[in-house]
């Protein structure tokens, strides 16, 4: 009897390997339901509460056309005592108005390099500059248009930078219509532009 009892011993080693056996298939299953677990469900229903606009579409333009609207744009930021032009050229973009000193008026001429920043603006960048024989600073320059020239709000200067910006992604219109550059080619005189329709438009 004692011989049986002896016969029947626990095989610890045995239970020891399948429990460890088992705890591995477990901890493989848990990883494996976690990584095949689908989540664009809950992303995409945040990328779809958040999201205020949808792209509608996408144009390429020629320097003709471009500033044609540019000066249709403009036209209504035209006084009498300050006008200007703003315009592409076959190297560059063109700021053409006058510079008012004692009472006289210098022609002014502002050459830029147009840049396409990652959030859609167009950023200008001072290459040059004419204002008749005078010789001033680029930061007085574009101070004097800053505060002498009415511009549109989508348009923010930076005499400390030299710059301007050009905001088309904040165009504001009753079609909730906006821009967004994606290239911008003076020397092969392409530019191209996605456009974007703001959802929220309609319940205006």
């Amino acid at each position: 009897m004692k011989q049986k009892i002896l016969g029947r011993k626990i095989n610890w080693w045995k239970w020891g390997l399948l429990l460890l056996l088992a705890i591995n298939i477990g901890f493989i299953g848990v990883v494996t339901s976690r990584l095949i677990q689908p989540r664009e469900s809950s992303s995409q229903k945040t990328v779809n509460q958040t999201a205020s606009s949808v792209k509608v579409g996408t144009f390429t333009t020629h320097k003709e056309e471009l500033n044609d609207t540019i000066a249709a744009f403009l036209s209504d930021y035209q006084s009498k005592d300050f006008s200007y032009q703003v315009y592409a050229a076959s190297s560059s973009i063109l700021f053409e108005g006058t510079y008012t000193l004692l009472g006289y008026e210098v022609p002014l001429y502002v050459y830029f390099e147009p840049l396409r920043l990652s959030n859609g603006a167009v950023q200008l960048k001072v290459t040059s500059f004419s204002v008749g024989t005078l010789s001033l600073p680029q930061k007085e320059v574009l101070q004097y248009i800053k505060s002498s020239y009415k511009l549109p709000d989508i348009v923010v200067v930076n005499p400390q930078k030299a710059t301007i910006t050009i905001n088309l992604q904040n165009l504001k219109n009753d079609a909730g219509i906006y821009l967004k550059a994606t290239s911008i080619d003076l020397v092969n005189d392409q530019f191209t532009f996605d456009i974007f329709k703001k959802k929220s438009a309609s319940k205006r």
